[in-house]
């Protein structure tokens, strides 16, 4: 397990190091060229300045969907699937699996006792939903009506879209900003992203 996290820890930190790396080599060309040929970066800037909104795109996905007619009339095979499988969760969860042998498999992780006391802790939460889940596959399959009042108070629609218009919007400021102060820009770029050259070269040395 230690072997696994070791690897997966140097590929993604290799992977990491060279898009730092790259992305630094680019904010330097470019802090150059806003120096010696501010127009060409200039022109670039305004045929890469795209507006993409995340909220016209996925406008689709964040249409609300009623399933109530698909749930009342199928309530019975509803209620008997999710007794099925909150019934072998829960023989699972009780018989089959311990807090123990899960913090010694992930010991190198964190404390065993820390890890112990989250596992079990989990697995009570997993027992006490499936306990849940069986009350609602019986109700479905009897008197799935019972449910009308836990739906009506739980039926909220939480839009991201809704909620935060201000963050869907562009800023252009930061164009004005360079525009107004090319040269300053520039140095400021060209500085920046040789020093964090710099700085990983020598964090790779060292």
């Amino acid at each position: 397990m230690k072997a696994a996290i070791a690897l997966l820890v140097s590929v993604l930190g290799q992977a990491l190091y060279i898009l730092l790396l790259l992305g630094v080599a680019l904010g330097l060309l470019v802090g150059i060229l806003l120096l010696i040929d501010s127009q060409r970066v200039l022109r670039w800037n305004a045929y890469l300045n795209r507006w993409i909104s995340t909220g016209e795109s996925l406008r689709v996905l964040d249409q609300p969907h009623d399933l109530n007619r698909i749930v009342y009339r199928w309530h019975r095979i509803l209620g008997l699937v999710v007794l099925a499988a909150a019934l072998y969760a829960l023989d699972v969860l009780v018989f089959n699996i311990q807090s123990r042998p899960l913090a010694h498999i992930f010991r190198g992780l964190a404390n065993p006792a820390t890890l112990q006391l989250f596992a079990e802790s989990a697995r009570w939460f997993l027992v006490a939903g499936n306990v849940l889940a069986i009350l609602v596959g019986m109700i479905l399959v009897l008197r799935p009506s019972l449910l009308k009042g836990v739906e009506g108070w739980t039926d909220r629609r939480y839009s991201p879209r809704l909620s935060i218009p201000n963050l869907d919007e562009p800023r252009y400021q930061p164009d004005e900003f360079v525009r107004a102060h090319l040269r300053l820009a520039g140095i400021v770029a060209a500085g920046g992203s040789l020093f964090a050259l710099l700085s990983l070269g020598a964090s790779r040395l060292l």
